[in-house]
Order: structure tokens, then sequence, then C-alpha cells
């Protein structure tokens, strides 16, 4: 079992590890961190790997662990009875962790230039943006004249 587990949450950095390489493969990438910054940025690695090299597959299990943790917690809410006006913003915002989540680790945003974090953080508000006029559009707009 140990063995099996450490297969699934270790890897040495060959076999079908083996990607072409990137700024991000190096000790300290340039734009590592969740949108850059000194102090941000010495915290993240610390947190993301203790500070040397990278994560390992292990961090990224605990990554779909947090995402599977935030999408039992939305579907849990859509039971919860009570919650009213509370309910969308709730979702929204777990929505947004999400998003941020996959974005930054598995889709490695973290290693690239800040402008792809500004456009997929801009995209996401862009959403939210038209998912709210859409919603307002449907309940302002079947109310009857007065």
């Amino acid at each position: 079992m140990a063995s099996l587990w450490r297969k699934l949450t270790h890897h040495d950095g060959n076999g079908w590890w083996n990607l072409p390489h990137t700024p991000s493969n190096e000790p300290n990438p340039p734009h590592e961190g969740p949108i850059g910054g000194a102090w941000l940025g010495n915290m993240w690695r610390i947190l993301t790997h203790g500070g040397v090299s990278h994560a390992g597959p292990g961090f990224y299990w605990l990554v779909g662990l947090f995402l599977s943790i935030v999408t039992l917690v939305e579907v849990w809410l859509f039971a919860v009875e009570g919650l009213g006006s509370w309910y969308i913003p709730l979702l929204l915002f777990l929505s947004l962790l999400k998003f941020i989540g996959v974005v930054a680790f598995f889709m490695h945003l973290r290693f690239d230039h800040r402008l792809f974090t500004y456009l997929f953080g801009a995209s996401m508000v862009v959403g939210i943006f038209i998912f709210t006029l859409l919603l307002l559009l449907l309940e302002f707009g079947n109310q009857p004249p007065n």
C-alpha cells in the first residue's frame, strides 16, 4: 500500500512526468505566486512546497481534495432551507474559489505571466456580471406593468 501511495504522490522528474522545459521548471520561477509580489510569493512557496523545488503530486492531491470539498459544500447548500437571498451569492463565491483553484494550480497559471492571471480573472468577472444581469432580467422582466 505504501509503494502505491508513493507512486501516486511522488515523482522524480522523468517517465510519464517528462514535460517540455518551461520557466516554471526553474528552481525559482519568475512569476510564481497567485498574482505576484515578493512577500506573497515567498509565503505562497512555503505553503505550496516548503520553499524547495516545485509542488509534487501530493500537493495536487490536496488541491483536488479542496476542490472536492468546495463542490460538496455547493451540493449541500442546494438542500439547505432558509438561505433566501444568500443562496446565489454563496454559490458565486464558491464558484470563484473553484475557478481560482483550477486555474492557478491545474492550469499552472501561477507560473505564467501576470497578464494571463488578469485575463482569466477578468473573464470570470465578466461571466459573473452577465449571469447577474440575466438573473435580474428574468426577475424584473416577468413582473406585470403598473
